[in-house]
């Protein structure tokens, strides 16, 4: 379990290091060729957000009948479910920011 845990540390460091070096070199690339973007989108974003429909959805299902007296049933399926799920499967690869609709 030790061994789990440096390994883990180790990942994390690696990844917060190599990320904030495509932050700094994405800055000086065109925007076509922001190809560390999409990298950390496959890797990390991704399947947090997966993590992030399961979590709403878990969320929704026990807020379901107070939304469902309160008439918020649609606003909280939209907040805790649609919107993950759109981040996550709908989104082009790479573009971490929320675009202007």
């Amino acid at each position: 379990m030790r061994n789990f845990l440096k390994g883990s540390l180790v990942v994390a460091a690696l990844t917060a290091a190599m990320t904030g070096q495509s932050v700094l070199a994405n800055e000086q690339l065109p925007s076509d060729r922001a190809g560390g973007d999409m990298v950390v989108d496959a890797v990390v974003v991704r399947p947090l957000g997966l993590i992030a429909i399961v979590a709403g959805s878990v969320a929704f299902v026990v807020a379901l009948p107070f939304t469902a007296f309160s008439g918020s049933f649609g606003t909280s399926a939209d907040e805790l479910v649609k919107k993950p799920i759109d981040y996550t499967f709908k989104r082009p690869l790479g573009k971490l920011q929320e675009q202007e609709q």
